[in-house]
């Protein structure tokens, strides 16, 4: 008897959830059964792509009953997730089957890699972290929990991307840069120095624009 796929819920519902829906489509393994608000209550009815969308305090489904996956590349997606988690929810791994991953690579729970994306050896990607279209990490890389990797990045090997950081898209990270928690680099900023925690820097070479900021 075969058994039936886990249900899958997306937390969020902006484009980058629809994005997330379509990666479990592709890989196959999992029933999507709808999206989660986490911000608001939605309206009776509201759906997206076809599913249901919930309130966080409604879900229709129990920890056993159903899978979570992140479907939001803001920094806020943390507090939803955690208040999952403490509710007893598991969290799945999403890969998008045109992805590279080396078999020497390491994914957290709740990660999620998107399509064209190359994950080298040794890769350690953080829980909840999400790598976007096209992007290349380089071996030996480690990327903490919630950060978010942006569309066509480069990352060269040996990097160090702290929790909850946002790397914007295009950027390039040279070899053995280390990114603070909370940081942000720009799009199209190339980074050759050590970027402090919770600071914004963007352009060529990278240079601090404002410091304070927590992630997007």
């Amino acid at each position: 008897m075969t058994s039936s796929p886990p249900r899958l819920l997306i937390l969020g519902c902006g484009t980058f959830a629809v994005q997330t829906l379509e990666i479990a489509e592709e890989a196959g393994g999992f029933s999507p059964a709808g999206f989660i608000n986490s911000f608001e209550v939605p309206a009776a009815g509201a759906e997206l792509e076809g599913l249901p969308i919930f309130g966080i305090d409604s879900l229709p489904f129990g920890p056993r009953d159903a899978l979570v996956v992140s479907g939001a590349v803001s920094n806020r997606r943390r507090a939803a997730v955690q208040a999952l988690a403490q509710r007893g929810y598991q969290f799945a791994t999403l890969v998008h089957p045109t992805a590279y991953v080396s078999r020497r690579a390491t994914l957290g729970a709740g990660a999620v890699v998107n399509s064209g994306v190359n994950i080298s050896v040794y890769v350690e990607l953080g829980e909840h972290a999400i790598v976007n279209r096209a992007a290349t990490i380089g071996h030996h890389t480690r990327i903490g929990a919630f950060a978010t990797v942006g569309p066509g990045v480069t990352i060269a090997g040996s990097v160090t991307i702290g929790e909850g950081a946002y790397v914007g898209a295009g950027s390039v990270l040279r070899e053995s840069s280390v990114i603070g928690t909370g940081a942000v680099v720009g799009a199209g900023a190339v980074v050759v120095k050590p970027v402090a925690a919770n600071t914004l820097v963007t352009g060529v070479p990278a240079r601090v624009v404002k410091t304070g900021v927590d992630g997007l």
